[in-house]
Parts: structure tokens; C-alpha cells; sequence
């Protein structure tokens, strides 16, 4: 297959197409700034500042997605709350814009084409895609109803008004309302996909998630994706509660944290095609035990795993180190014999099993296994 373009290979990997490799979306911000020798006060203020660190480090390390993401408080500056920015770490509200529940009623939207914060970040989606959007997809941002809210009203007294007041429905919707329209200028400016904050959704529990937050997720989602972009849903922490209740939101990309069961989010989010029949055990494993699998691919779910190779006078020789999303066993998946490694856990470990005669079922059967 001949190499595809960032675009060309993102693109496929979403529509179920053959691909060359696996997209690579990795998040960079702080990194993309001190890459390029810039504080990252400059990354968060300066569009042109965050489009040559984001740009320089996709062609260095082959990452297929423009990205526009700094900071949460875009929309929380442009809706007035005040920042003080750090030289080079985060910026930080200065205050709590909305000192009492009741201030709800007060507060305005904002213009995202005359604002100072989602402007600067529609100026790098106009720049990227006049310089890279033939070769790059572009990632536009905006925070999620219960994080933007958060920021406006302050985390902790947030999470006492989602219990307690029905005004903090107006605030939702009220953000909501401002995302959709901020999400609007960024596809009219180019943006391929919308990101979606909503880190504050983690810790809030599936009742509450179910009950106060996803309709006005669904709703967001639903307006972006009827803009014609694709959605990336970003929510930082264990999600794992909340699976179930995602599926019906049907994002384009989902972020899954470390702290998320893996095989639960592939099995709700059919992650694995219908025409790929596959099979997998997870096998639990104690610290010191030996892992000694025959005919069978891993993957270190969870854990340490220490991988010796045997000398031939018969001495074991530590060559690597294996943590949660390694994998092991991939050359005796062709090799006419089991070459002898010998693997002991170093903490307790779950791993993936993977048959062999699976792996070569899919390989002989699915174009898009390949």
C-alpha cells in the first residue's frame, strides 16, 4: 500500500477503510510549545505561535490531526472571566465569574467572530487549512456543557448546584448553546472535527451523568455533526460507568483514559468490525507468577511484565520491560516453532489472549484486519 497522507489515512481509518498505518492523534500542547522553544503563555495566546509548534511536531513524529487544543478557558475568558497567565504553564482564572447560582440569569453570550480567545483559535483553523488542509485534518475545540460550566461557576460549587438547583439547567443549556455556536465558526473556518472537553463528566457518577448531562452532550454533538464535521470526545478519568450511556452519543473518536476497561469500551463501541469473528481471554496473573503461553498473541492489559531471553548455556538474560498496551508473542505467530522466552510478572498482571490460529483466521479473511 503506498503511503498515505495524514488526512488520506484518518479519514479511511474512520469510513473502515484499508490504512497504512494506524492514525497516531496523539495530544501534544505543552509539548508542541517547548519543542519549538516557546513558553507556553505564548502557545495559549498566539495562534501563529500554536500552529508552527503543533505543525512542527506532526512532521516530526508522523501525528496525523492539526490540533487547536491549550486550555480550558477560552470560552470562560470570552464570557468574562478573568485569566492570569502563567509564563510558561497554564493559564488560571483570576476569579469565579459566577459568585452565585443566581448570577445564571446574567450572563450573555459572546460572538465567537468578535471574541478574543475562540478567535485566536478560528485564526489557526483558517491558517492551517490555507497552508496544510490538503494534507492534514484539522481539530477545532470546544469545552462540554458540564466543564464549561465548571469553569464559570467554580468545580465545587458546581457540583453541590447539579445536586441542589434548577437553575444550573439554564447554565448548561446556556453553554451548550455557546459551544454550538462556537463549533459553527471553527467548521465555517475549516475544521474537519470538533473536540469536546467535558473532563468534569467523569466524576460525577452514571445517574447523574444520565440524568443532568447527556442530553446536552447529545445535543452539542448532534448540532456538530449536522454541521457536516466529525466529533472527538475528550473526557479525562474512569468513564467506565458511563459506556453504556456514550454509545448513544455517536462520536466519530472517543478519548479512553488508562483508568477505563478497554474491553469494555471496544465491546460497546464495536470497535472490532462484524465481519472480523474474534476471540480473546483475559487471563489474571500474580506478581512472580511465570507466563508461559503457547501459540498465542498478548497484550499486557494491566501490570509489569519482565521479558528474559534463555542464553545457551541455559541462563536467563532480562531484555525488556513490558507495561499495559505492550504485547508479546508476535514472531512465534510465524515462526515454524516457539522461540523460548521466559516472562514473570512483576506485579500483579491481566493480559489479553489472543490464539494464534484467531490472528491467522483474520489475516486470511479481513482486507481490514490487514
Amino acid at each position: 500500500m503506498l503511503n498515505m497522507t495524514p488526512r488520506e489515512r484518518l479519514f479511511a481509518m474512520l469510513e473502515h477503510k484499508p490504512v497504512d498505518r494506524v492514525p497516531n492523534l496523539n495530544i501534544l500542547m505543552l509539548f508542541a510549545a517547548k519543542y519549538i522553544n516557546r513558553p507556553y503563555s505564548q502557545f495559549c495566546s498566539d495562534y501563529k505561535v500554536m500552529a508552527e509548534g503543533n505543525f512542527v511536531c506532526n512532521e516530526k513524529f508522523s501525528i496525523d490531526l492539526l490540533s487547536t487544543m491549550s486550555d480550558p478557558y477560552r470560552e470562560t475568558a470570552d464570557f468574562g472571566t478573568e485569566l492570569e497567565y502563567a509564563y510558561d504553564g497554564l493559564p488560571k482564572c483570576k476569579n469565579i465569574l459566577l459568585k452565585s447560582i443566581e448570577d445564571v440569569k446574567d450572563l450573555k453570550y459572546f460572538d465567537p467572530l468578535k471574541s478574543v480567545r475562540i478567535l485566536d483559535r478560528i485564526k489557526a483553523i483558517e491558517l492551517y487549512k490555507k497552508d496544510y488542509g490538503e494534507t492534514y485534518p484539522i481539530l477545532g475545540w470546544v469545552e462540554g456543557p458540564l466543564a464549561e460550566a465548571c469553569d464559570l461557576r467554580g468545580i465545587n460549587e458546581a457540583m453541590i448546584d447539579l445536586y441542589e438547583e434548577d437553575l444550573f439547567d439554564d447554565l448548561l443549556n446556556i453553554c451548550t448553546e455557546q459551544a454550538i455556536r462556537c463549533a459553527k465558526a471553527q467548521v465555517d473556518a475549516g475544521a474537519d472535527f470538533i473536540g469536546v472537553g467535558d473532563a468534569a463528566a467523569s466524576i460525577i457518577g452514571r445517574s447523574l451523568y444520565e440524568e443532568k448531562v447527556f442530553s446536552y452532550e447529545k445535543k452539542l454533538i448532534d448540532a456538530i455533526k449536522a454541521m457536516g464535521a466529525r466529533v472527538k470526545l475528550h473526557i479525562c478519568g474512569d468513564i467506565t460507568p458511563l459506556l453504556e450511556k456514550m454509545t448513544e452519543l455517536k462520536v466519530d473518536i472517543l478519548d479512553v483514559d488508562y483508568k477505563v476497561d478497554i474491553i469494555k469500551a471496544i465491546q460497546l463501541f464495536d470497535g472490532i468490525s462484524d465481519d472480523i469473528d474474534f476471540a480473546y481471554k483475559l487471563c489474571h496473573f500474580h506478581k512472580g507468577d511465570a507466563i508461559h503461553l503457547v501459540d498465542t498473541m498478548a497484550i499486557v492489559y494491566s501490570g509489569e511484565v519482565s521479558v528474559f531471553s534463555i542464553t545457551i548455556d541455559g541462563c536467563s538474560m532480562l531484555i525488556n520491560s513490558l507495561y499495559a498496551g505492550d504485547y508479546f508473542g508476535v514472531c512465534n505467530l510465524f515462526a515454524p516453532y516457539e522461540r523460548p522466552t521466559h516472562l514473570i510478572c512483576r506485579s500483579d498482571c491481566s493480559i489479553i489472549c489472543i490464539p494464534k490460529e484467531q490472528i491467522v483466521n483474520c489475516l486470511q479473511t479481513s482486507k481490514e484486519f490487514m
